[in-house]
């Protein structure tokens, strides 16, 4: 429900806070006292096109906000988490600035957000009903959702069955359309994909060839080089042809001077001992240098098929992967799709089979799915013509417009409610209707005989008492107290009948200050309540016989529409 509303610096209102309850909220006021603006706001709050005129002059910015504590609170933030909105757990708060300079802000649980996720939420927040864009059930699109409440579990099943395997039909025409491509476009392919099987699987590529072929081609492309370092080197160790002392030679005699000396002392044993480590270290490297100076083999044929084949490699990372293995992994990926090319013929026409079953299927359950659709029509017509000519519209025709549409997950019908309101005119579209008092009494009538249908728990009538009065007034007021047993009712009204029936009443009043006009709202106690009452009996003379009229009237509503509440929980 709608806890609390905050405007501020909007039209007349300087500043008013509004703690709404559960149950029959009453807004009433003297005409001109800005009853529209409460409208106003909200219509604002939740997403209509705002203008700086709504600004209070003077002021740089008018600022409205809403704090809601809705049933359907866990769907919300669903909502709000895929927007990246983090959720609250007690209710949603949304705010909307709007301001002189153009640029507005719209808040929701204190983080920016767009107009479109605001007017998303709004539908599982509050229904507005009144001269205004904001009327869910108003939405064309929503009279079959409307129709197919009403007739609740009888069709539930069919319901579900369509829309379950409706998804399924979405999904083949899915795949057939990625798939079903023309002959010529797969021979195309087919060939795009050949070629490249061809050029990868005869290259030969086996993992970890890349890294050692560099390897070798580096070793042997400074082979020269290689050699003749590695060769001066161990000839300046172990000597060779031309000299009778190498290192080693000399570091032999250098290593018998020091032995000689290490029992002389720790110090010459110690340093005799590192010597003789580093004389056999050297020694044990220049056999292993001199085994690799025997064994290096520097070819120029290999290094030309080496660099051959480093040039293919490369040219085919440059094609299909950066790596020998991105490579091969693509390879699999290639057959797979030419495997899948090559059996399109016989995937598509089993795709069409099935979908074509699939179809046949749910055209039956969809045709039977319409049949009771239509079947119910009529009890839905009676309920609502009945509750309208409740309502002082003696003379309404209301009928449902079914219209065969391409299969969905709806199945097969397009629903569409038409009304004429008056003797002699023809029927319309429910959103073709102009007057606001017609609309209010038109969605009272809908959500009399579909209460609890829907996911708004709060509704806000406007004019819902436009142009009616007498007993037409009680039964509409019957009317509200009957929905707000369920859902939060707010109501602007300025019929009596229909004010006294409220659990709690709110006076909108306009006062003059020094050099400005203002609105205030009021809560209204128990001798307040009287007087407003009275006032809305006889204006703004009141006498010892309007109190006591209104104090009747109130007494009665009391005993009335408890009496009402009790027979409908019983029933």
């Amino acid at each position: 429900m709608l806890s609390d509303l905050q405007v501020k610096n909007f039209a007349l209102i300087d500043q008013v806070n509004i703690n709404f309850k559960q149950g029959l909220n009453i807004l009433s006021g003297e005409t001109g006292a800005g009853k529209s603006i409460i409208i106003g706001a909200l219509d604002l709050l939740l997403g209509a096109r705002a203008s700086t005129d709504v600004i209070r002059t003077a002021k740089d910015a008018a600022y409205i906000s809403a704090f809601f504590q809705p049933s359907e609170l866990e769907i919300i933030n669903d909502i709000l988490a895929e927007a990246g909105v983090e959720k609250e757990q007690n209710g949603i708060l949304i705010a909307r600035e709007i301001k002189a300079n153009g640029r507005n802000r719209t808040l929701i649980n204190g983080q920016l957000a767009t107009l479109r996720m605001v007017r998303k939420i709004s539908r599982y927040l509050i229904d507005i009903h009144g001269q205004h864009e904001h009327q869910l059930l108003l939405d064309q699109a929503s009279h079959l959702m409307i129709l197919d409440a009403f007739i609740g579990s009888e069709i539930e099943a069919l319901q579900e069955f369509i829309k379950e395997n409706y998804a399924k039909y979405q999904a083949l025409n899915k795949e057939l359309t990625e798939i079903d491509i023309d002959d010529a476009e797969r021979v195309r392919e087919l060939d795009i994909l050949n070629f490249q099987i061809d050029e990868i699987e005869k290259a030969g590529l086996k993992p970890g060839e890349y890294q050692a072929l560099k390897e070798k081609y580096q070793s042997l492309s400074h082979g020269e080089e290689i050699y003749q370092n590695t060769t001066e080197v161990l000839n300046a160790i172990s000597g060779d042809d031309y000299s009778s002392q190498g290192l080693l030679d000399r570091m032999a005699v250098l290593k018998n001077k020091l032995e000689s000396l290490k029992d002389y002392n720790k110090n010459l044993a110690k340093l005799n001992k590192s010597f003789a480590d580093i004389y056999y270290s050297l020694e044990e490297f220049s056999f292993e240098l001199g085994d690799y100076c025997s064994s290096f083999n520097y070819d120029e044929e290999e290094l030309s098929l080496i660099a051959d084949r480093l040039d293919l490699l490369n040219s085919l990372f440059r094609k299909y992967g950066d790596s020998v293995e991105e490579i091969l992994d693509y390879l699999a990926e290639v057959k797979a799709k030419k495997k899948k090319l090559e059996n399109i013929e016989e995937k598509i026409a089993q795709i069409k089979e099935e979908k074509n079953e699939l179809k046949n299927i749910l055209t039956k359950k969809a045709e039977k799915l319409s049949e009771v659709r239509k079947e119910r029509a009529g009890e839905f017509e009676t309920k609502l013509s009945n509750e309208l000519q409740d309502l002082a519209m003696e003379d309404v025709r209301f009928e449902l417009s079914f219209q065969k549409k391409e299969l969905g997950e709806n199945g097969i019908d397009r629903v569409e409610f038409l009304i004429s309101p008056n003797k002699g005119e023809e029927l319309r579209p429910l959103s073709k209707i102009a007057s606001g008092g017609e609309i209010s009494r038109i969605m009272l009538a809908l959500k009399t005989i579909t209460a609890g249908l829907d996911q708004v728990d709060t509704l806000v009538f406007d004019e819902v008492d436009s142009g009616v009065g007498g007993e037409t007034a009680a039964r509409m007021a019957e009317k509200l107290v009957n929905i707000s047993k369920n859902r939060q009712i707010i109501c602007i009204t300025h019929l009596p009948q229909i004010a006294t029936a409220g659990s709690h009443h709110y006076l909108i009043k306009k006062e003059k200050g020094k050099n400005r006009t203002y609105t205030h709202i009021h809560s209204l106690a128990e001798q307040q309540r009287v007087e407003e009452i009275a006032r809305m009996i006889g204006g703004t003379k009141m006498t010892e016989k309007t109190i006591a009229h209104a104090e009747e009237m109130l007494d009665m509503a009391a005993k009335e529409y408890t009496a009402v509440k009790m027979s409908k929980s019983k029933n």
